[in-house]
């Protein structure tokens, strides 16, 4: 009987994040959260950005402070910038689900260590997401493997792109810049992804 207790505990629903793929394509959308934290179960969206690319140029941008319902740490300010009193009046998360997916569509999304945002979007929008999706991360460990780490901090210094900023949208811009950029080293270097 115990067992079975216990096993039924971790049988609690998960969603699913998409299908990770590896491609290089032109057409897709960049998304990125700030969050009150790193769990997703624990912690929840304060703010969501999204760019449209099409033929390789930005089209369309979407962002938005959510109201999380409950407290933003001094950590996560200092580092997004984003405090409480900025949340307040904003919309909570369940009222703009329907834009988001809506932007979003059926496009391959693409970020930086993107399994971190989409397991808060399946999960906290409680849908299977049945978009493919690819990580930048990847990318970058296939095109400078020398480097000791990937985060979008250091390539965003290491290639000097866009300014990383622990905010959504700029954060956007950064991952589509340095996915553009590691298409083209791809192709000129001829690596397998």
């Amino acid at each position: 009987y115990r067992v079975e207790v216990i096993t039924m505990a971790y049988q609690k629903q998960y969603y699913k994040r998409g299908y990770y793929v590896k491609k290089i394509i032109d057409d897709y959308c960049v998304i990125d959260i700030e969050t009150t934290g790193l769990s997703w179960q624990k912690d929840k969206i304060i703010e969501i950005g999204i760019l449209k690319v099409r033929n390789k140029e930005i089209v369309e941008r979407y962002s938005q402070l959510i109201n999380p319902q409950q407290n933003i740490s001094s950590f996560i300010t200092q580092l997004t910038g984003i405090d409480n009193q900025m949340v307040e009046d904003m919309p909570v998360l369940s009222s703009v689900q329907d834009d988001i997916l809506q932007f979003l569509g059926y496009d391959p999304i693409i970020g930086h260590n993107t399994a971190f945002d989409l397991n808060f979007i399946a999960n906290h929008f409680q849908i299977n997401l049945s978009n493919e999706y690819m990580d930048t991360v990847q990318f970058c460990r296939k095109v400078y493997p020398q480097m000791p780490h990937h985060r979008l901090t250091d390539m965003v210094e290491f290639l000097r792109l866009s300014t990383n900023e622990h905010r959504s949208l700029a954060d956007c811009i950064s991952t589509y810049e340095l996915y553009e950029h590691l298409k083209k080293e791809i192709i000129r270097q001829h690596i397998s992804i």
